[in-house]
């Protein structure tokens, strides 16, 4: 696969999981990881940066401005078998026009409106990633699995794994 397959592929993955897990180090260099709801669309036409709309006091604020801006990004879809781990390096935005482009009636239940001086962005900068499709449908897992238990000899499902620097 080359390159450009590959970022599409790993778009196609991720593009409908909503919910990410983001790590971070914190001061005492331990890794702290929180859910976030990814913000992107189709309509945004973005392939290379995550958005994530947040508040100010958030424990990513402190850490990207204080310069622990290395952040890891999980994303998991086990219904799919879709499993990507992704590298990124963190921004804080305030940009008012990202704001306005990012806004759902969603982020009406953490802030006061899209004008509360508390909202942020954090622009997740992809620098590489990780993903794991399981192409095997649900009944060919659950006979490998059976016959794996019958026999002892393990039946690993079929799936694309690729890295790949972005």
């Amino acid at each position: 696969m080359n390159d450009q397959h590959n970022r599409d592929k790993l778009w196609e993955l991720i593009k409908d999981v909503r919910f990410t897990m983001i790590s971070h180090h914190t001061e005492t260099q331990e890794i702290h990881a929180q859910p976030m709801t990814m913000l992107n669309s189709e309509k945004l036409h973005e392939r290379q940066n995550l958005y994530f709309i947040l508040r100010d006091s958030n424990d990513l604020v402190t850490a990207v401005t204080s310069g622990r801006n290395q952040i890891g990004l999980a994303f998991s879809k086990p219904s799919d078998g879709i499993y990507v781990s992704m590298s990124a390096h963190a921004q804080i935005s305030t940009d008012r026009a990202l704001i306005d482009q990012l806004w759902n009636p969603w982020a009406e239940n953490w802030f006061n409106g899209k004008d509360d001086p508390s909202v942020r962005v954090l622009v997740a900068e992809a620098i590489s990633a990780e993903y794991w499709n399981v192409t095997d449908n649900k009944v060919t897992q659950l006979f490998k699995v059976l016959k794996g238990n019958l026999t002892g000899k393990t039946g690993e499902p079929n799936s694309e794994h690729q890295k790949m620097d972005l």
